[in-house]
């Protein structure tokens, strides 16, 4: 990829110094409403508000949290002067903000409103803040955390404040948010669940992959995703690019940006981070650092030492001896790319994996592809189906895949039906030496957290 051309500016806008573009505006202030720089956020708990928050009170707003599960008490957004609404008489704010989660008949979304609040989802008000200043948003169906902050924690160790939110905190960096300098562009990770990338308006996008994912909003599987990434893309402006890495079919057509292709990396590049599918994400962010004008020693530097985000092959502590490790992943081809990099990473150890799927509508969606994709844990414990924006009517048990895995593979297996028993089964197959690999986006966190000691 030729590393040479840049986005022209705007008309009428000031160019930054490694090409971008600077908008009207710039600050967060520019959202201040009737009640000047106040919001309410519900689902303030989530990992994608909770950076939203921490943006706005690093702009000096004044902002009230609800949740059925706040933050816990030693959380920073606190210290930065989170305010808790737990039911109390709420001032009137500015901007009422609900979560993907939330309905909108939430009690205290319409608490808000009823003091004057203008609505807004997440992905609405997030929208509105990439009106305000340049930004690169990471897309794709696999590894926009990862990437994200990647990208983020490499243009900031080569001195760029840039800003950033992730959908999960880098060890190097951490949190999973900040606003950094307004002369330099955000780096934010964009998500295709109910449409809210659409949102956006981005002026460089990176491009990780496309797959057929959230079948609770793309029923009609992956021609509907690559229709809505389509879409997605046609917000970036003429003046803009889109950079694909090497998975990312080529969507070139849905844009009027320039499209550029990122490279495989050389064989001798270290990647800091195991696992094929690292490889291919280290491509697309030595192509966007490129892009932002970083040479090869830096690029090559921030691939080799780059050491991840929490909930990815995250190292827990140990268990009579056996590494406890928690991962997110909770999709097929996350899954059997998630072993394959624990395998590279421990490549001698025996591997315990307790996976939990998540959402019935997903695990009915892509059932078939849940058995091969488990094919190389060689002892294998199931956790019931972490239920979230399922129809009622819609009935699914882990217990379905057992037959298709003894069929593939002789190796203890078993389904846990509580917490009590997953611990006692643990303990049963995970000796010293050993590696527990908890995997799914539900409360298989939890239980993996409770594991070690």
């Amino acid at each position: 990829m030729d590393p040479s051309p840049r986005p022209e500016p705007l008309a009428g806008s000031a160019s930054l110094p490694d090409g971008g573009v600077a908008l009207p505006g710039g600050g967060l202030a520019d959202l201040a409403g009737a009640h000047g720089r106040t919001a309410l956020l519900v689902g303030v708990g989530g990992s994608g508000m909770r950076g939203l928050a921490r943006l706005l009170l690093q702009a000096g707003w004044t902002v009230f949290g609800a949740d059925r599960r706040m933050p816990p008490p030693d959380d920073p957004l606190w210290g930065l002067g989170l305010r808790a609404h737990d039911g109390g008489a709420l001032p009137p704010v500015s901007w009422a903000v609900r979560s993907a989660a939330v309905p909108e008949d939430d009690p205290a979304f319409r608490e808000g409103l009823a003091g004057g609040a203008r609505p807004a989802t997440y992905a609405e008000l997030l929208g509105a803040v990439t009106r305000l200043r340049p930004t690169l948003t990471v897309a794709g169906s696999h590894g926009k955390t990862t990437t994200t902050n990647w990208i983020a924690w490499a243009l900031r160790r080569e001195g760029r404040e840039v800003g950033f939110l992730a959908g999960a905190t880098a060890r190097q960096l951490g949190v999973g948010a900040d606003w950094g300098d307004d002369a330099q562009p955000l780096v934010l990770e964009s998500c295709e669940y109910a449409r809210s990338f659409h949102h956006l308006r981005p002026w460089r996008v990176a491009l990780l992959n496309v797959d057929a994912e959230h079948p609770d909003t793309y029923p009609g599987g992956l021609p509907e995703v690559e229709e809505a990434f389509r879409r997605f893309l046609a917000g970036c402006p003429a003046v803009g690019e889109v950079v694909a890495g090497p998975e990312a079919p080529d969507l070139s057509g849905a844009t009027a940006a320039r499209w550029l292709r990122a490279e495989s990396l050389p064989d001798d590049w270290e990647v800091g981070l195991p696992g094929e599918h690292n490889r291919r994400n280290a491509a697309l962010v030595a192509a966007v650092l490129r892009r932002f004008g970083l040479d090869e020693a830096a690029v090559r530097s921030a691939l080799r030492d780059f050491r991840g985000c929490e909930r990815r092959l995250e190292e827990l502590g140990t268990r009579g001896g056996a590494l406890v490790v928690s991962d997110y992943a909770h999709h097929p081809v996350e899954v059997e790319a998630t072993l394959q990099a624990a395998r590279e990473r421990w490549s001698d150890r025996p591997f315990l994996v307790v996976f939990q799927p998540h959402q019935a509508q997903r695990f009915h969606a892509l059932r078939d592809r849940f058995a091969p994709a488990l094919d190389a844990a060689d002892r294998l414990l199931l956790l019931e189906v972490h239920r979230v924006r399922d129809p009622d009517e819609l009935r699914a048990s882990v217990a379905e895949l057992v037959p298709e895995l003894v069929a593939r593979r002789d190796r203890p297996l078993a389904v846990a039906n509580d917490p009590e028993a997953a611990r006692a089964l643990v303990d049963a197959w995970a000796g010293p030496g050993a590696v527990v690999l908890c995997l799914g986006a539900g409360d298989v966190d939890d239980f993996a957290r409770t594991l070690p000691g």
